[in-house]
């Protein structure tokens, strides 16, 4: 009994290896099955070790960018390039995560669905996730969520900076020399609104509101331009380059969640902040706002509570509210937290300002046109309340 046992066990472990057989392709190398190959060569890729398991199938292993703390974000973005119609499995290992972006899928690169759920299964402690598509041949991308990479950004940039109404500079440069671009308009007002983009690489839910909600501000209406003769709006759209560029999870090239460096500032791309806000007070303007653009697995909005008071008080509850009354189908929270001692930019921009710092969150899967539409709202929301305004009064801890 005993030989036949360890005789069970050896043809056990023959056939366990020779179904894990199969060509293996690190990262940046094309990975070739008989039916397709799957390529990570562009900006924004991530594919890690990929192994073919059958001429139809590979498994790739979705790794973080480094081996620091990174949160439970894995990026993933490869390229499928089929021989003919078929149908092709791809199964992502998370090493380091768990499943948490919903599969999208694009035939130019540019515009985006989202698979459906007869296309993916997911293990059931989310550490696989199986994508089976049937292809007519053609090329197409997949990625946990839209590839936007910096050449977008510099378009969109562009289109800004045509209409005459915001001009574009260069704030610096990312760990890799690759610019970081801002834009400034009506640079002569004294009142600042300061808006930050993209610390975090796959929150790309976070900077589809960042477009949407700076183009209000530079909308053709009564309403924005009354508040651009008044306001100064800095906005930096793009803060971690070096990150999408690297199809990162959540660090720069330094290894570093940039929105936990506010404070110590230990990186280029958060020092280039630094450098800005110390320019803004020795020209003595001064920042009234600020909002930071992030993604997480909800709408929410993270801000100060009543033990920290804002100047104006209440400010964003009275911004909110109105807007909620106005957006249908998309359901958001106002977390009122205390300020804490977490180098994130809201409260960092809070002790240093006693200004409203919030952190501005979209939810992973929410409608993109909803995210869009949110955006005009509270674009045109903040713009009544901060018009409403007296700035004049100072800062006073504690006060109420």
């Amino acid at each position: 009994m005993l030989h036949r046992a360890l005789s069970i066990v050896a043809a056990i472990l023959i056939l366990t290896s020779c179904a894990s057989v199969g060509p293996s392709f690190a990262p940046r190398t094309p990975c070739v099955a008989g039916a397709f190959t799957v390529t990570d060569d562009f900006a924004g890729a991530r594919r890690g070790q990929c192994v073919v398991v059958a001429d139809d199938s590979v498994q790739v292993t979705i790794l973080p960018e480094d081996e620091g703390y990174i949160n439970d974000s894995p990026w993933y973005a490869f390229r499928v390039s089929p021989n003919t119609a078929s149908t092709v499995t791809i199964t992502l290992r998370y090493d380091g995560g768990h499943h948490r972006y919903r599969p999208k899928i694009s035939h130019d690169g540019l515009h985006w669905a989202t698979l459906d759920e007869s296309n993916v299964s997911v293990s059931r402690r989310g550490r696989k996730a199986t994508i089976r598509i049937a292809t007519d041949g053609t090329p197409f991308w997949i990625a946990g969520q839209e590839i936007i990479t910096p050449i977008f950004y510099d378009a969109w940039n562009q289109k800004i900076a045509a209409t005459g109404l915001a001009a574009l500079s260069v704030l610096g440069e990312s760990r890799s020399k690759i610019p970081v671009f801002v834009l400034n308009a009506n640079a002569a007002a004294d009142n600042v609104l300061l808006l930050i983009g993209r610390q975090h690489p796959p929150e790309v839910t976070g900077a589809i509101a960042f477009f949407a909600f700076f183009e209000q501000l530079m909308g053709d209406t009564e309403l924005a331009a009354k508040f651009r003769q008044r306001f100064n709006i800095i906005a930096v759209p793009l803060l971690n380059p070096d990150g999408v560029i690297g199809g990162n999870w959540r660090h720069n090239l330094g290894g570093t969640d940039l929105n936990r460096d506010w404070g110590p500032f230990e990186q280029p791309e958060t020092r280039l902040v630094k450098n800005l806000l110390d320019q803004l007070d020795t020209s003595g303007k001064k920042i009234r706002v600020f909002l930071d653009f992030h993604s997480t697995k909800r709408n929410v909005f993270y801000t100060q509570n009543d033990d920290n008071p804002t100047v104006p008080p209440h400010f964003t509850r009275d911004w909110l509210e109105p807007a909620r009354r106005r957006i249908k189908g998309y359901d958001f929270d106002n977390e009122e937290n205390p300020v804490d001692a977490v180098g994130v930019s809201k409260n960092y921009m809070y002790k240093r300002y006693g200004i409203p710092s919030m952190t501005y969150e979209v939810g992973d899967e929410t409608d993109r046109e909803a995210i869009r539409h949110a955006a005009t709202v509270f674009a045109e929301e903040l713009m009544k309340l901060m018009l409403e305004q007296d700035y004049l009064r100072p800062f006073v801890p504690g006060a109420s």
